[in-house]
């Protein structure tokens, strides 16, 4: 019974780190690459080049918005391991 329980229990917590990493994955995305296109726009404006700055900042914010994703997905599985860990030990005493 209580196997079955600590198993619902993970089933749960994989569900909520799923939630958890999708949606910082899509904001990490959306905010890095909003934030250097409008500075590529603002620099293309300023220096009067006007695609050029925008294109290479937003060439940058691919692999920059990848790697906090990595970052941030490292994160949370940690957090989830720590959680797990700590359910299963309180659940064996």
């Amino acid at each position: 019974m209580a196997q079955s329980n600590l198993d619902e229990k993970r089933k749960n917590m994989v569900t909520r780190l799923l939630f958890v990493v999708v949606g910082q994955v899509g904001f990490i995305t959306l905010i890095v690459l909003a934030v250097l296109i409008a500075g590529g726009v603002w620099l293309d404006n300023y220096f009067g080049t006007k695609p050029t700055i925008t294109f290479i900042l937003s060439l940058v914010g691919i692999p920059l918005s990848v790697f906090l994703m990595f970052l941030s997905s490292r994160r949370a599985l940690a957090r989830f391991t720590e959680q797990y860990e700590a359910e299963k030990k309180k659940n064996s005493a």
